[in-house]
């Protein structure tokens, strides 16, 4: 049986989340060369024809989960470091945030870390969408002033951050898939015992 098979009628997106959410458990089962089509629909509990009336290639739909994924993390990042809180505070936010991401949607969180390899349209997507998670993180710490305040080349050195950050959580990630048991606080803190003791040091006086 499909992913939350029901009699009900679905709308466009409900559908559309039904497929990418049956297409993240495929891909992350048998990698994307092995998963096919017909093997996303059954998991979504549609036929094979109403995928390909949203997705139109297996292509276009492995991208559009990459970008789901990479939208929803932004969308999380930037709610958290929204506030008027602290900024460690904040950061602690955003770092959880992160990490229950990846424990509530661990196939979808494979498939963004691990892109295919020997597919050249595939890995140029990939690495589209990972820059652009670059550019969100920058963007983020750019917006606290007083990082790195009059810094001539600061924005390089935020985007050098933002990769730096974007690449460890990347990775302690995808450590943790292969270590479950790990509770995900942990994996919070250790992150900031890394990203505040960095970051903290380039803040204005006033607010360190």
């Amino acid at each position: 049986m499909g992913i939350g098979a029901t009699s009900t009628r679905l709308t466009g997106s409900e559908r559309r989340a039904r497929i990418l959410a049956a297409a993240a458990e495929a891909f992350a089962e048998r990698g994307y060369h092995a998963a096919s089509v017909g093997q996303v629909a059954e998991g979504a509990g549609i036929t094979k024809p109403v995928v390909y009336d949203h997705f139109p290639s297996k292509r276009k739909l492995f991208v559009e989960l990459m970008e789901s994924a990479r939208e929803e993390l932004s969308a999380r990042a930037a709610e958290a470091m929204g506030g008027d809180a602290p900024l460690e505070d904040r950061l602690r936010v955003g770092v959880t945030a992160f990490f229950t991401y990846v424990e509530e949607h661990p196939s979808t969180a494979k498939v963004l870390f691990t892109p295919p390899t020997g597919e050249p349209e595939l890995l140029d997507a990939a690495r589209r969408v990972q820059a652009e998670a670059t550019a969100s993180i920058a963007a983020l710490l750019a917006a606290e002033r007083d990082l790195l305040p009059g810094v001539r080349d600061r924005r390089r050195r935020l985007e050098l951050f933002g990769e730096f950050l974007k690449q460890g959580v990347h990775g302690l990630a995808i450590w943790w898939s292969d270590h479950p048991r790990v509770p995900r606080r942990a994996l919070v803190d250790a992150t900031m015992d890394l990203l505040w003791s960095g970051l903290r040091s380039h803040l204005a006086s006033r607010s360190s």
